[in-house]
């Protein structure tokens, strides 16, 4: 298991350093919304990437992750494989939302979550009232 976990840090860097753009595009302000809903590793490995490539080719952007059902696994502190990443983007500006429902479903509570998650009410009342609010909406990973 532990190789595995090495591994996939691994693949982790590589993917965000291998895909991201080399120079910002612009510099307007962005909000962007992304739906996170899916519990494989490589899927988190994604995600994590389409973020950091976000984040170079505009820098201002406001990224908000919402994560629910299966894809809560990227905020649980003994499923997520890219919770050092979560931190750096979090201290970055980019916020990690954990749903609330999905964590009463799971008997979760704050303390499972990493550090950096912030819990919301509902994952899909939040990309609603994000989208209502003009944010652009991305289905993250895939």
């Amino acid at each position: 298991m532990k190789y595995f976990i090495l591994t996939l840090s691994t693949i982790l860097s590589l993917t965000v350093s291998a895909q991201r753009p080399s120079e910002v595009v612009d510099t307007k302000d962005h909000k962007i919304v992304m739906q996170f809903s899916v519990g494989d590793s490589l899927e988190q490995v994604s995600i994590i990437g389409q973020v950091g490539n976000i984040r170079t080719a505009w820098p201002n952007a406001t990224i908000e992750v919402v994560c629910h059902s299966s894809g809560l696994d990227l905020l649980t502190t003994k499923k997520s494989k890219a919770a050092k990443s979560i931190e750096e983007l979090s201290s970055k500006g980019v916020v990690f939302a954990a749903c609330n429902n999905t964590m009463r479903r799971r008997n979760l509570k704050k303390e499972d979550m990493v550090p950096a998650a912030v819990i919301v009410p509902s994952g899909m009342l939040e990309l609603v009232t994000k989208q209502e609010e003009g944010w652009a909406y991305l289905k993250g990973a895939h």
